[in-house]
């Protein structure tokens, strides 16, 4: 049996993945798709960066596992299904990386990026909750897709602002050597009208860095909310699904 575990993206919760499962059931009825809750290991003091989160994440999957495993994550999900993998290259036989950020380089770009999240993590502690996810549905990379909505009452605003700077992308490195390594393994995947994500792919595959990527017709950054049956059909051809 091939099951797929999914991973959310920040402001996401795990029932995001409910018309991809649909989608994905239509096109792979055996494909068992698990969607898992990325934020709840947050509420141990002693979980702090990515790295931890993906070492427990793996010992938790351990007893889960059956004849084909893939690891599926989107935006924040991708990146920690990206330190999952590193952690355990042997754990999982593909891993989906959806509007995925595979890591900065260089330090002022990493300050510049941290800084950003520290104040993003303010503002979802401070700001009345409807204006917060107004002001973050606002950023340019969202441009082009629809809005999810988000009620206060699905989320906890501290672990909210803890993820944002605990897993901020300016501590997560462009791991070069532990790409190249999984680079068999990844699979990359990101929306047409997401110019930028279209373009930082574009750059790693010309450097080498990935094998290829995926571009999914009619979406913009969030791929899984967009176009989840487009989304469905591409991976069922591409890891020969159906």
């Amino acid at each position: 049996m091939t099951r797929i575990v999914a991973l959310h993206g920040f402001l996401g919760k795990a029932d995001d993945w409910a018309k991809f499962r649909l989608a994905m059931h239509d096109i792979a009825p055996l494909v068992e798709i698990q969607p898992a809750e990325i934020f709840v290991q947050l509420k141990s003091a002693s979980l702090k960066t990515m790295k931890d989160w993906a070492k427990k994440f793996n010992q938790s999957q351990k007893s889960s596992h059956q004849e084909r495993n893939i690891l599926l994550g989107y935006s924040l999900g991708g990146r920690l299904a990206l330190q999952a993998a590193m952690d355990k290259p042997g754990l999982w036989d593909e891993v989906i990386l959806i509007s995925a950020h595979p890591g900065l380089v260089g330090d002022e770009n990493k300050a510049i990026r941290l800084k950003s999240d520290k104040e993003w993590a303010e503002k979802f502690i401070k700001l009345p909750w409807e204006e917060v996810v107004h002001l973050w549905n606002e950023q340019p990379v969202f441009i082009g897709g629809g809005e999810p909505q988000r009620a206060e009452a699905d989320f906890d605003r501290p672990v909210l602002a803890k993820t944002l700077v605990n897993w901020s992308l300016g501590y997560q490195d462009f791991a070069e050597e532990e790409l190249a390594n999984l680079r068999p393994k990844l699979h990359w995947y990101t929306g047409e009208k997401d110019e930028k994500y279209v373009h930082l792919f574009q750059e790693l595959r010309n450097a080498g860095f990935i094998n290829d990527y995926h571009v999914i017709e009619g979406s913009g950054h969030r791929v899984i909310f967009d176009q989840p049956g487009k989304l469905a059909e591409q991976l069922a051809r591409d890891l020969s699904l159906s």
